[in-house]
């Protein structure tokens, strides 16, 4: 069985990796876990470079795979690629941060290192776009916390969703992150507690299927077990 470390970004990724990626990879011969970067592994956010990078060296050096599931906004500019990526259209600069992320490292393990076993992703976002794959889903989960009709929550989520064209293109200004666009209509909304409960009910297959970045990253993922 392959090991594969997922350094995460927060608790909502780790409960993700734990409850849905995880089952969906041991059936492809890889055992995954997620960890939260640093020495203050409680607290969520993107944390510097510098803490993620000692994770990722000390994972590899260990003979694991390794990969990040950490998103673009709000990534701070320590983070290879990141201030560079902003000059960028914005459905390349995920891409363009993870090719950065994956030469770092493999310069930093040196000449001997495969890099098969660095597979770095980047969510544009954040883990919220994904909820988008299904408005259906994410209104069922959190209209019992609302006031609000379960018809008005889902209209304007589709509204969201159709004027982005997709989950993943969803904006990521401060006022118009996912996140924000789901508090702005449901005020009770809290990503660690609904937004895992959000995907588990959408599911892997359905996710794959809506969001294109994730699919490329999950069929990475799913090959482990080839190499």
């Amino acid at each position: 069985m392959n090991e594969l470390v997922v350094i995460v970004e927060g608790e909502t990724e780790q409960a993700f990796v734990r409850d849905q990626l995880a089952g969906h990879l041991v059936l492809h011969g890889t055992s995954a876990w997620g960890v939260l970067p640093g020495r203050r592994r409680n607290r969520g956010g993107v944390k510097k470079w510098d803490s993620a990078k000692r994770d990722i060296l000390r994972t590899l050096n260990e003979r694991r795979y390794c990969t990040t599931m950490v998103d673009y906004y709000a990534m701070p500019e320590d983070w290879p690629g990141r201030v560079d990526a902003n000059t960028l259209p914005w459905n390349e600069r995920a891409d363009h941060v993870e090719s950065k992320l994956l030469g770092e490292v493999s310069d930093l393990m040196g000449n001997s290192f495969n890099p098969r076993f660095f597979i770095p992703y980047v969510q544009l976002h954040e883990f919220e776009a994904l909820t988008f794959a299904n408005v259906e889903k994410l209104t069922s989960v959190v209209s019992p916390v609302s006031d609000l009709s379960e018809d008005y929550i889902q209209t304007q989520f589709a509204g969201i969703l159709e004027k982005a064209g997709y989950p993943e293109a969803i904006d990521d200004g401060y006022d118009t992150c996912p996140s924000r666009r789901i508090t702005g209509v449901v005020r009770a909304y809290r990503k660690r507690i609904h937004g895992p409960i959000v995907t588990r009910r959408i599911g892997i297959d359905e996710l794959r299927k809506k969001c294109d970045h994730f699919a490329s990253w999950l069929k990475r993922l799913e090959r482990i077990e080839g190499n």
